[in-house]
């Protein structure tokens, strides 16, 4: 069992590790994280409502920002062994198949979470810049935009001066400086914290695209695995709307229904509207429909998976 766990982390941190030095995540990141935080400034025609645009327009970015990024990586994470040849010489060790795959999806995980972190922080401090209306503090949004700039100033000295690679090193000084940017807004302002939860269901819906994508690179391209993901997620928003009213009577329609995953679930912007809040019970509901989602295409996945034939 040690040696499975072992193996396990092994995989997952590679992975993980590999997926940081891409160029994409970085610059995917910065500009969702960016964006989130200028949206009290660009938002200036908010007609009395600006707490609700920013915190829409936030939660949509990070929705939409992490979608794309879970579809890539998990594409990516698993599609570069295929077509690069090296997973033959991995399963060719005493690797199980099922723990790779399982470990693939764990380090993709990983990516998002900390995207995912960067973009929360990011919305929670942009909802609070937006409660003071046609007004910006300084304390509010400057951190924040130091930190961003920060992490590629000194990512640059180190490459520059230690050999440390760019892209890895910016990415995790983004993730850390914004942190401490966050934890001085804590100390020093209030932060609307019913928005924490919205961005806890967003993070959720990324796994599970994360997932599906992980699921169908076993049989497809990069690109096609990409453009059927794209066709899910876009199902998925209007599943309520041409199947759900018609579930109930049509068999084909019901297993089609309950098949695509309703992300509708997952986007809750509305419950925020005034003094709303989003109950914890819900997020934990919606928790549960993402694993027991998510062991079944990663199932289904890993059964595709037993049958490919890697490239040498």
């Amino acid at each position: 069992m040690r040696l499975l766990l072992k193996r396990f982390l092994a995989i997952a941190g590679l992975t993980l590790l590999e997926a940081l030095r891409q160029p994409i995540l970085l610059l995917l990141t910065t500009t969702c994280a960016l964006f989130i935080l200028l949206l009290p400034v660009l938002l200036m025609h908010t007609m009395g409502e600006s707490d609700k645009l920013v915190q829409d327009s936030a939660l949509a970015s990070h929705f939409i920002g992490g979608l794309l990024l879970g579809g890539y990586a998990a594409s990516a994470a698993l599609g570069r062994e295929l077509k690069r040849g090296t997973l033959a010489t991995v399963l060719s060790k005493p690797v199980d198949r099922e723990l790779f795959f399982i470990a693939k999806f764990a380090g993709v995980v990983g990516v998002l979470a900390l995207f995912s972190i960067a973009t929360g922080i990011a919305t929670l401090l942009a909802a609070r810049m937006a409660q003071d209306a046609y007004s910006v503090e300084f304390s509010s949004i400057g951190p924040p935009l130091a930190a961003i700039f920060l992490a590629y100033i000194v990512a640059g000295l180190l490459n520059y001066y230690r050999q440390r690679p760019f892209v890895s090193t910016a990415f995790g000084l983004l993730v850390g400086l914004l942190a401490v940017a966050f934890g001085v807004a804590v100390a020093t302002t209030g932060i609307p914290w019913p928005v924490l939860p919205a961005s806890l269901l967003v993070a959720l819906a990324t796994l599970v695209l994360a997932g599906v994508a992980l699921a169908l690179i076993t049989r497809l391209e990069l690109v096609p695995t990409l453009a059927v993901c794209t066709v899910v997620l876009l199902a998925g928003l209007m599943s309520d709307y041409l199947l759900g009213r018609i579930a109930g009577t049509n068999a084909l329609a019901a297993f089609a229904y309950h098949l695509l995953p309703n992300w509708q679930h997952f986007w809750v912007a509305d419950g925020l509207m005034g003094d709303g809040k989003i109950p914890w019970v819900y997020v934990r509901q919606v928790a549960g429909y993402s694993i027991f989602y998510l062991l079944g295409v990663l199932s289904l996945g890993m059964l595709s998976f037993r049958n490919v034939e890697p490239k040498t």
